[in-house]
């Protein structure tokens, strides 16, 4: 059972990853395909998603598509996809949970803020999303933790892709943030829990952004994951057996 999950979370992650290496401009594609593998193999097959969690390989497909466009074109494709992305994976909570539109707001703040200084690929989202998958898998969704597992081994991947093929990870931001907005509204998980996984990537881009070096923002946002993790964990494990 814990080699097929292994195999379920990870496993579509790096087929894309050797492929995103080969062909960086099919990384986005690629890594789509290999969420959407993950969650059809740990879940059902699907091919036009019925529930939230299955818009979440879309995200991946949104920044592949703008960057078929111009520059200036493919930024305002991205904001407009996403968005749509956002809405119908949302769309059956909106009615009773309005403020989970709180996540899409996050979002554009975020891509927003990468308009001004698209900085380079770091560590800090699959740090982010290893501590989310860690804390999900004991206080959520098994579906969610194998999504955010997922997530995080594209992130490394994508990282060192980027070490020698200058890809940047801005469009990993719209599935990121989707995934935390999922965990908090359809598992779900205290809005504290899911903020503290903004807290990794974050602090990596504040450190680079305050021209700290790479590897010590990368650094930094691993020790924040490690630390944060394993906080969270202590405040959230169950008193019962999980067995």
């Amino acid at each position: 059972m814990g080699v097929e999950l292994l195999l379920q979370t990870l496993l579509p992650a790096f087929v894309a990853g050797v492929i995103g290496w080969w062909r960086p401009s099919a990384f986005w594609w690629v890594a789509g395909v290999a969420v959407w593998l993950t969650i059809g193999w740990a879940s059902s097959w699907y091919w036009w998603p019925t529930k939230g969690t299955q818009w979440l390989p879309f995200a991946f497909w949104v920044p592949a598509v703008a960057a078929l466009l111009p520059k200036v074109a493919g930024r305002v494709v991205h904001f407009v996809l996403i968005t749509g992305v956002f809405l119908l994976a949302l769309w059956a909570l909106l009615s009773r949970y309005p403020e989970a539109l709180l996540g899409l707001l996050l979002c554009w703040l975020w891509l927003a803020g990468r308009e001004t200084r698209d900085l380079s690929t770091g560590l800090g989202m699959a740090a982010g999303a290893s501590q989310l998958a860690i804390v999900v898998a004991i206080d959520g969704s098994l579906l969610l933790a194998q999504s955010a597992g997922a997530m995080a081994a594209l992130a490394g991947l994508l990282w060192l892709v980027g070490l020698r093929r200058g890809i940047s990870d801005r469009g990993m931001i719209g599935a990121y943030v989707l995934l935390l907005t999922l965990c908090w509204q359809f598992v779900p998980m205290d809005l504290w829990v899911v903020a503290l996984a903004l807290v990794p990537p974050l602090l990596e881009q504040l450190l680079k952004a305050g021209g700290q070096g790479a590897w010590r923002a990368s650094t930094a946002s691993l020790g924040s994951a490690l630390v944060l993790g394993g906080l969270t964990l202590w405040l959230i494990w169950p008193e019962a057996s999980l067995y």
